[in-house]
């Protein structure tokens, strides 16, 4: 029932739902993998490269700018930050996750009664293929043992707070991903009948809480209340 111009619409780059994996998920997964391939780099250079050179000037500045994006941080109010090149890193994927999330338009579809481009829309299938390539990440980051450690070097206490941000981030897309469904079933009058009719909603939802405890719980000042809390119920056992 679509013209030609419409079909186009649909289908562009940005639009066509059937491709959407290979446009945002992909991406997200090189995105990581960039990261970490920078990192490893510079852990294999320091590994073959001789004392010798290691000595040389240039090499030596290379190693202080690192150190002082590493170590430099700022105390605010009794709280230490973290250190400047976790904010630049950081930057640079909340950037990408902006920009991936808020560049492509439309966010929702141009539905009327006569034409209807989709059920999904748009932002909140790209906000889920995003959120979905996240999660290896964040598995991997937060294993003791994992192979990011093994190729960069960087301890596995180090990447927790990658662990911790790539939560955050999956779990904000996430959200993008769910309301706009919402929005678009109350402006239709069908939410009811959709959570009524519809196991995905249901299971939706399920999953977002949960994702939601998992997420707040990370807080540090929150997990530590609860860890007291905890001991105490088990001392109190006995």
């Amino acid at each position: 029932m679509m013209t030609a111009e419409q079909c186009a619409y649909k289908t562009s780059y940005w639009r066509n739902w059937y491709q959407a994996d290979h446009r945002f998920s992909l991406p997200t997964v090189a995105f990581f993998m960039v990261a970490i391939g920078i990192f490893t780099i510079a852990h294999i250079l320091t590994l073959i490269f001789p004392k010798s050179f290691q000595r040389n000037s240039i090499w030596s500045r290379l190693v202080a700018v690192s150190r002082f994006l590493s170590y430099k941080s700022w105390r605010i109010a009794g709280w230490n930050t973290n250190s400047l090149g976790a904010f630049l890193l950081g930057g640079a994927g909340l950037v990408y996750f902006l920009a991936m999330t808020l560049g492509p338009k439309p966010y929702y579809w141009p539905n009327t009664k006569e034409i209807s481009y989709g059920s999904s829309p748009p932002i909140a299938t790209r906000a889920g293929f995003m959120a979905l390539a996240c999660m290896p990440f964040l598995i991997v980051l937060g294993a003791k043992a994992n192979p990011i450690t093994a190729l960069t070097g960087i301890s596995h206490e180090k990447l927790n707070i990658w662990h911790n941000w790539v939560a955050w981030a999956m779990f904000v897309l996430a959200l993008v991903h769910t309301f706009p469904f919402i929005v678009v079933h109350v402006k239709k009058g069908d939410i009811r009948e959709q959570w009524n009719d519809g196991g995905v909603w249901v299971t939706g939802v399920v999953a977002i809480i949960a994702q939601a405890w998992l997420t707040f719980m990370s807080i540090p000042w929150l997990r530590y209340v609860f860890y007291i809390f905890a001991d105490c119920d088990y001392y109190a056992l006995f």
